[in-house]
């Protein structure tokens, strides 16, 4: 069931970019927050049910990691690259800083102190939604710690918290610390453990943050005191994604069709930008119509395929081989 709650979140992200919007919600931020808390899970159970007693455990974990997210996203960074190699489209700079950002993706997540025109222009970013895979890929790093070591955890789950919510009432920038940056996302990485977990203190956890932020919801809407950036979409990210994954955790049905729309969310992530922009080279620009939306994700879908089939199997093949 994961597999279609993926495929519909990187829709959801892909139509947020073409500027389809709800209620004038942004349902892409919505789903990256669902994302955070999906992520969290899987890292939890991969973590404690599969690596916990291998030799060196977490250097598994991380490349497992490794494996499941650089083989695809060098994939679509290449051919994003011959793409505007070959049109001079947007007419891009290629430097050593850039490429290093590019290639390492955890930079991306700092943008905004780098160049905050990554969701407008291919200058110089090659998949501009990455600064959230940046933000993913430091959440990996520290979340074997946080699992092993529980005053980590809790000190963890505090401080982020404590910025995510400063975020929220404008005392520091609601946009970059209530939703981009790891410092004020990584307590919504954790709920996802902790619903892996479902240890007594870890339900205490997800009770105490469903509960708060249902409280700031209340509050915010009673005073219409709502940040301009992304508040409402993280609060519902947050209070729907709570209940949704755990709920499909608890689902034992596999539907048909779930392992491959789960591959294939993953590289409409990664590739969908690269339609949009293939589709304004060609002189398609972006519109509100099911037919540009139809276009972009059927671009989107075609080349994950072909990634699936050519590079991550492949890169699936050799993590079996030396394990």
């Amino acid at each position: 069931m994961f597999g279609y709650l993926r495929f519909a979140l990187a829709f959801l992200v892909l139509l947020s970019h073409i500027g389809v919007r709800f209620y004038g919600l942004n349902l892409g931020v919505v789903a990256v927050v669902i994302f955070y808390i999906l992520a969290g899970f899987v890292v939890s159970h991969l973590y404690k049910d599969i690596f916990a007693k291998a030799p060196y455990a977490i250097l598994a974990l991380y490349k497992d990691r490794f494996q499941r997210i650089f083989p695809l996203y060098i994939y679509v960074i290449t051919i994003t690259t011959l793409f505007l190699l070959a049109t001079s489209y947007a007419n891009p700079t290629f430097t050593i800083a850039n490429s290093v950002a590019n290639l390492t993706i955890i930079p991306l997540n700092y943008f905004m102190y780098i160049d905050s025109t990554i969701l407008t222009n291919p200058a110089w970013c090659l998949i501009p939604p990455a600064w959230s895979l940046g933000a993913e890929l430091q959440a990996y790093l520290l979340l074997p710690f946080a699992l092993i070591f529980k005053r980590v955890n809790l000190t963890l789950a505090l401080l982020s918290f404590a910025i995510y919510t400063a975020a929220n009432f404008s005392l520091i920038n609601p946009d970059y610390f209530g939703y981009r940056l790891i410092a004020g996302v990584f307590f919504i990485f954790l709920l996802g453990a902790a619903i892996q977990s479902n240890k007594r203190q870890d339900k205490y956890y997800i009770i105490a943050i469903f509960t708060t932020i249902a409280a700031l919801t209340l509050y915010f809407i009673y005073t219409n005191s709502f940040s301009q950036a992304y508040t409402k979409e993280t609060f519902i990210g947050i209070l729907l994604g709570i209940p949704l994954v755990y709920t499909l955790s608890h689902t034992k049905k596999n539907l048909p069709h779930n392992k491959l729309l789960g591959a294939l969310s993953y590289g409409i992530f990664l590739t969908h930008f690269l339609a949009i922009w293939l589709l304004d080279y060609l002189g398609i620009s972006a519109q509100l119509s099911p037919l540009y939306a139809l276009q972009v994700t059927t671009i989107s879908i075609i080349i994950s395929y072909l990634g699936l089939q050519f590079v991550e199997k492949t890169a699936l093949t050799i993590k079996y081989t030396i394990k």
